[in-house]
């Protein structure tokens, strides 16, 4: 029963800070890292070239 308990407040607590994560708003600034990025090496990144689908603009 306690680790039914503990597993479910971690899993509240994870939700409630993904929540409020989701609110918070981009820092000034960083709206143009998506746009400049031109890629590198790490080609699963969702940011890289390869990645983006045309027309959709972030």
């Amino acid at each position: 029963m306690k680790a039914f308990l503990f597993l479910s407040a971690l899993g509240l607590f994870y939700a409630v800070l993904y929540f409020l994560n989701s609110k918070t708003p981009i820092p000034e600034g960083c709206e143009e890292l998506i746009q400049n990025c031109h890629g590198c090496a790490i080609s699963s990144c969702g940011l890289h070239p390869s990645q983006r689908e045309e027309g959709i603009s972030v």
